[in-house]
């Protein structure tokens, strides 16, 4: 049991940290000042690889995994699973709100070239995603060091640039991040068009 209680507890921090997500990417569509809108950007990316960084706490199944007997285990596994699922469901929904923010920019244009340009700037958010998962995940550096610790997320920031084990690795977590995204982009379109305004 108390191995259950133990993973509600950063269960429950790094879900939220991913719907902080979620929230400034949604605070981002909205009619507010521009500053505003900006602060809420700045804030989104800060947050946006706590979603997916939900996936890499996987890891610590193998680690609970001896702790329990088969019927806790099937618990266990059901709850990573469920885990899982809001890592990817808060990660598909933050990113297609940047979308959203580009195709709102160009919905006037008819340049063949929008959609392609939507891809590509995509697919380079997420890998700088995936650039944010490995600096929380090994170097710990969480999102509001920015503000609470600003030179050490820098000092961070160049030993990962300088490790090339770590840049192979955050360029996997971004191929895997686009991935996700591309393979639930119909399924997050269909939601947009149903609650989200134009």
């Amino acid at each position: 049991m108390d191995v259950f209680l133990v993973n509600f507890n950063f269960i429950w921090i790094n879900s939220f940290l991913a719907l902080v997500a979620v929230m400034f990417g949604w605070l981002m569509l909205q009619s507010l000042p521009k500053l505003v809108r900006i602060f809420c950007g700045f804030c989104w990316l800060l947050f946006l690889p706590n979603t997916i960084y939900i996936l890499t706490d996987v890891s610590h199944l193998l680690e609970d995994w001896p702790k329990v007997n088969n019927l806790f285990r099937l618990i266990l596994v059901l709850q990573y699973t469920l885990f899982s699922i809001i890592g990817i469901i808060t990660f598909a929904i933050s990113v297609y709100f940047f979308q959203k923010l580009l195709e709102g920019k160009s919905a006037d244009r008819k340049e063949k070239g929008i959609k392609i340009t939507t891809i590509a700037a995509i697919c380079i958010l997420n890998f700088i995603v995936g650039f944010g998962v490995i600096l929380g995940g090994i170097r710990r550096t969480n999102s509001w060091y920015v503000f609470t610790n600003p030179s050490m997320v820098l000092e961070d920031i160049l030993n990962l640039i300088y490790s090339q084990e770590l840049l192979i690795l955050s360029l996997g977590v971004g191929i895997l991040a686009n991935l996700i995204y591309f393979l639930m982009l119909e399924s997050v379109v269909t939601w947009g068009k149903k609650y989200l305004k134009k």
